[in-house]
């Protein structure tokens, strides 16, 4: 009779261990969601709403060109120089780790770091990488490093 009520118990333990750990590892993003996060990147910037910019980016971002940025020259440089059209083409994107990911793609885009009655219009041609980040806490995308090189003629 003991011996019929231990036999549940010694099978739900025997079960218990032979099961996998359970593991609360993220899933990795879909390359699409990445795509939409770097899209809406370029859209927001062409708004100019730096709060919601601002917001794109993790507070230790930098950004890689013919200088080495951090994240308050960029939108100093953003507040001088409006975003007047951008073209992303060719747009990659490669899963590192399920909380990273990396945009690659050719970006034709126009600034106008003029006034309304003196434009200064700066057309650049650049090949450009960002890589996104998965913030722990909140599980928002955030760029944390882009990096621009002129795109050969």
């Amino acid at each position: 009779m003991v011996a019929m009520r231990l036999l549940p118990v010694v099978l739900a333990s025997l079960f218990a261990l032979s099961a996998p750990a359970q593991t609360t590892t993220p899933q990795p993003p879909a390359p699409v969601d990445i795509v939409k996060l770097e899209q809406n990147l370029w859209t927001t910037m062409a708004e100019g709403d730096f709060a919601a910019v601002r917001g794109l980016f993790t507070t230790d971002f930098i950004q890689v060109d013919e200088h080495i940025q951090a994240l308050d020259t960029l939108l100093i440089t953003l507040k001088h120089c409006k975003l007047e059209s951008y073209e992303l083409r060719d747009l990659q994107v490669r899963i590192l780790t399920p909380d990273s990911a990396l945009t690659a793609y050719h970006v034709l885009n126009t600034f106008n770091c003029g006034t309304e009655h003196n434009p200064t219009l700066k057309i650049n041609d650049n090949n450009s990488v960002t890589v996104w980040v998965r913030q722990p806490k909140s599980g928002k995308w955030l760029a944390q490093v882009h990096t621009e090189t002129p795109a050969k003629p």
